[in-house]
Formats: C-alpha cells, structure tokens, sequence
C-alpha cells in the first residue's frame, strides 16, 4: 500500500507544472544611484602607541647635498619641530656645510689637461655656508614592524615641502624643496629619521671667465653671476620627542 502511494505522489509530482508569476515594479520605486555607506567612526588607526600631536621634535642630523661637483658635500645640523596634529607638522631645518672642496670631482675638474694651461682654482669661488628651511611633514602614513619576536617598531612615512635661503660667502640665496621622508620609533620619545629633498635654489656659478684660474686676478666674490640649479638633500638623524 505504502509503495503504491509513494508511486503515486511520484506521479502527480513529474506531471504538474508550476509557473513563476511575473511581478511588475513601478520604474519610480526603482533606485537611480548610488551612495556610499557612512560611518560613526572615522579612526584611520587603532590603538596609536607613538602620539605625536601638540608635541616637540628634536633631530640632530648629518647630511649630503650628493649632486654637488664643487664644494664639499658633507654638512651637519639640526632639526626643530612641532606636530599640529598626528597628520602635519612644522620642522626648521638648520645646516652648516663643511668646508673644503668636493675632492672626487673639483680635483678633476681642476687638473689640466696641457702643462701650459693653468689649473682652475675654485677656492675662489664662494663657498656654502649654512642653509635654513621651513619644511611641512604630510604625515601620510603610520604603522608597525617587527626586527624581533620581542619588540616593534614604528613607522612614519610622510612627503615634505619647503622654503628657504642658502647662504653663500657672498649672500644668501632663496630656494624652495620637496621629498619624502621615513622615521622609525623605538619608544615614544627615540627614534631615527631619513629624508631625502629635491631643493631648487640659488647659487653664485663657480666658473668665471678670466678670473677662475689659478694665474688670474683674484675676482671680487660680488663678479660670480647668480643661477638657480637643483640639488638632491640627504639627511639621517637621531631624533628626541617632547
């Protein structure tokens, strides 16, 4: 009776046909675009250890203009900040470049090339002195890394902008820069940082015609001509928060 049954039911199941209903909605009630959903929180970071807003920056720092084929590329200095906010900041920028010339290529720039030909002196050109820069840090980015299994590091990446004069033993010359920089937490209070800057700025041209011979009349520093050139700033520093 059972199996009768169920051949049944089987049946009346493969004959029967059900049919979709078609349901009509009004083009009215239709959505015509599109919205982003929103929020209640708009934190980019959770759990931020290293807080830099309202807080001081201290970095001495060494430094390379590493384009300069003249003078000594080396200079020293120190860096002075403020943090408005976790994503900008104010950082006065002071250099004092070393003295001398740039032996790898003034050298070879000076050595004749006819024993009759004098050498060309750049000594007597004027020298780089000390630089001063307004730059803002466009705090773009802030995470974490590992070098062990028991400590983290923290990172800061973030492009610069700036403004400011280079001065020369005969004046001082404006320039502007920009770049990008990295610093690397290892507390709340150390670090290190490295930024690297295209600077276009003033400069006195180190080749003067009839003068810049080691035979030539020694020239006043006022007859070298003014040109604007660009220079490539590296900069590693240790850096102290307040």
């Amino acid at each position: 009776m059972q199996i009768k049954l169920v051949l049944l039911v089987m049946l009346v199941s493969f004959f029967t046909k059900s049919y979709a209903e078609d349901i009509e909605i009004p083009e009215e009630e239709l959505a015509k675009e599109s919205v982003l959903p929103k929020f209640e929180t708009k934190d980019v970071v959770k759990n931020r250890i290293i807080k830099t807003q309202e807080r001081f920056e201290v970095t001495p720092h060494i430094g390379w203009n590493i384009t300069e084929p003249i003078h000594n590329q080396s200079k020293v200095g120190i860096n002075i900040g403020y943090h408005l906010s976790e994503t900008g900041a104010l950082v006065l920028n002071f250099a004092q470049f070393s003295k001398g010339l740039n032996s790898q290529y003034a050298d070879g720039l000076a050595s004749n090339v006819n024993a009759s030909d004098p050498n060309l002196d750049f000594n007597r050109a004027p020298h780089p002195k000390q630089s001063i820069y307004l730059h803002y840090e466009w705090k773009q980015f802030y995470g974490k890394i590992s070098f062990t299994k028991q400590g983290v590091a923290h990172l800061s990446w973030y492009p610069i902008f700036g403004v400011g004069t280079t001065t020369y033993d005969n004046k001082a010359y404006f320039g502007v820069d920009g770049g990008i920089g990295q610093k690397i937490y290892f507390s709340k209070n150390f670090g290190l940082r490295a930024d690297i800057k295209l600077q276009y700025a003033g400069q006195p041209s180190p080749y003067l015609t009839g003068k810049i011979k080691a035979t030539d009349p020694i020239p006043e520093l006022s007859e070298f001509k003014d040109e604007y050139a660009f220079h490539t700033i590296l900069d590693f520093g240790f850096l102290i928060m307040f």
